[in-house]
């Protein structure tokens, strides 16, 4: 029963259903050529995009690209050289009923940075460093005064604490905080999957980076099974992040190479 219920939802939901539907209508599209082939070769490519294997294929270079922080012996003699430890954003949640009335809260990404870097805090001394502003002004808060509001109420010291708040992307993150505190070499906390994009910003601006990859979205020793191959809007959404970080690669490496 289990495993009909789970075949069936995955066929109901997006994307399976919207999948399905371009599959059945490539087959009824049957005689007529090229439609036929374009409709079916889209469902098909959005089949591939949603399902672990392949998601867990293009995530993982990007994952494994920089290796985890070392065990913690050899982590206090590596770290102990960094001016600062440094958390990138990762997007809030706007207006969110928990954070109280017209607050707003961190995405599970951007506080799972947060906790992995409040970790830390033991074994390094210095300033945490919070960058990330809005995007986008629609009324919200600056993502780095969310995030300090989290690490104070975990138990950091408010004067551990530094905020840039006018950052809207990755470049400008690494550019604020090479501009406005002259740091030579920090602790860089973000998404394993967005490391490569982020050292290559704060290299560029002149800092050295100890990279602390957290966040990891691919699959590892994992014996894929027949719900594997099913497809799943997370399966999606990881090939998406993938993609994005691909193409940002690209983009990164041909505006900000000079």
């Amino acid at each position: 029963m289990v495993f009909l219920a789970k075949i069936a939802t995955a066929l109901i939901l997006p994307p399976g259903c919207i999948i399905l539907g371009m599959l059945i209508l490539g087959f009824i599209l049957l005689r007529r050529g090229k439609a036929r082939w374009i409709v079916g070769g889209i469902g098909i490519l959005c089949y591939l995009f949603a399902i672990e294997p392949v998601q867990d294929l293009l995530l993982r270079p990007l994952e494994d690209w920089y290796p985890p922080l070392p065990v913690e012996a050899e982590l206090r003699e590596k770290i102990g050289v960094a001016d600062a430890l440094v958390i990138l954003g990762g997007g809030t949640i706007q207006g969110s009923p928990e954070a109280g009335e017209h607050r707003d809260s961190l995405s599970a990404s951007a506080l799972k940075r947060l906790v992995y870097g409040f970790s830390l805090k033991d074994l390094f001394a210095g300033e945490y460093v919070l960058t990330g502003g809005k995007v986008f002004d629609h009324g919200q808060e600056a993502e780095a005064a969310v995030a300090a509001g989290v690490l104070i109420s975990l138990g950091l010291e408010p004067k551990r604490i530094v905020t840039e708040t006018e950052s809207r992307n990755t470049w400008q993150n690494a550019r604020n905080v090479a501009e406005s505190f002259g740091y030579q070499k920090v602790i860089l906390v973000t998404s394993a999957y967005h490391m490569p994009r982020s050292v290559f910003c704060f290299e560029k601006n002149g800092i050295m980076v100890i990279p602390a990859p957290t966040d990891y979205y691919s699959h590892r020793n994992k014996r894929y099974d027949l719900f594997s191959f099913l497809p799943s809007m997370g399966a999606f959404f990881g090939t998406w992040i993938a993609l994005h970080e691909y193409v940002g690669l690209v983009q990164y490496g041909l505006v900000y190479s000079r």
